[in-house]
């Protein structure tokens, strides 16, 4: 394996709060560590700030986002979103629940193909910094770019967050198919029907095509619909090969995103008239109990179309 040198000093060192202690909360005090940034964590239960900081970067379970800030005043600084997924009562993304809580505008995300495990390892990734302030989108990259973790940045934090979100739900697409052993055409034909249907769910909100296409979208969807280090894969894995959904949860170790997001979609009255099938069979799978191969079915049977559109 080659071996990375890690440490890089910052050229403007920041301190940097972390709400979460989880395998991302972690990968990401690492590299900012890295980067000669001070970082310290706060625990989801305390009820007010320690100190005086700079950034404040959330990682926490998406469906416990609302509740946790709740508890917390607004923070005088930026908020980071390191989560992926969309509230189920609301169908709000990250970034979203943060201006609805703490009315704070200044609010980015932080994106991609980014297994915590191989961050922690040293192993090289990249990432997408966005924010509708392109100045807090530059600051972002800044603060957590270096030679093993590569930051681009974007304005499209729509785009950015519904794809971090949507690729959780055709993780669990992908899972299904292997554990159906439906071959890798199978497979590889899974990924561009995904990024077509992410593409027009994203749009609908005011996403950019073009970021769908990007890391936050093609690339941690690749990630997440083909690894077994995703537990969304796992899940569907599991549940093609007969595991009932409450042991499957069980069997992942930790929270799988694509459930709830995959509920908050099929609620989501913006979502109703745009077409889905994938995510409506994921759904029907999930909380139905519908028979996976009848679902297959249903999906290779629909009416040809063309490809685009």
């Amino acid at each position: 394996m080659i071996e990375i040198p890690r440490k890089e000093a910052a050229k403007q060192p920041a301190r940097v709060c972390l709400l979460g202690e989880g395998r991302w909360g972690k990968a990401a005090g690492t590299i900012l560590s890295e980067n000669g940034h001070q970082t310290f964590f706060v625990h989801h239960t305390q009820a007010d700030w320690p100190r005086a900081f700079d950034l404040l970067c959330l990682a926490i379970p998406v469906q416990h986002v609302r509740e946790t800030l709740r508890r917390l005043p607004p923070p005088p600084v930026p908020v980071v979103s390191l989560g992926k997924g969309l509230e189920i009562d609301t169908g709000f993304r990250v970034s979203q629940i943060v201006r609805d809580v703490w009315g704070n505008e200044a609010v980015a995300a932080l994106s991609g193909p980014n297994f915590a495990a191989e961050i922690l390892q040293g192993l090289p990734a990249a990432t997408v910094a966005a924010s509708q302030d392109e100045a807090l989108a530059t600051r972002v990259q800044q603060i957590f770019h270096n030679r093993r973790f590569r930051v681009y940045r974007s304005a499209d934090i729509i785009g950015v967050e519904i794809g971090g979100a949507m690729k959780n739900v055709y993780g669990i697409a992908g899972g299904l198919c292997a554990g159906l052993e439906l071959g890798e055409n199978a497979s590889a034909s899974l990924l561009p029907r995904s990024l077509a249907e992410m593409s027009r769910l994203g749009l609908c909100l005011g996403g950019r095509s073009e970021t769908f296409a990007g890391l936050s979208g093609l690339g941690d969807l690749i990630l997440t619909a083909r690894s077994r280090q995703s537990r969304n894969f796992l899940l569907g894995y599991h549940l093609a090969r007969g595991v009932s959904l409450k042991e499957a949860l069980g069997m992942a170790r930790g929270v799988v995103e694509g459930v709830p997001t995959t509920a908050s979609v099929h609620k989501n009255p913006l979502f109703r008239d745009i077409k889905k099938p994938l995510a409506e069979e994921i759904y029907r799978i999930l909380f139905e109990g519908k028979e996976i191969r009848r679902s297959l079915l249903d999906l290779l049977e629909r009416e040809a179309a063309p490809e685009l559109g």
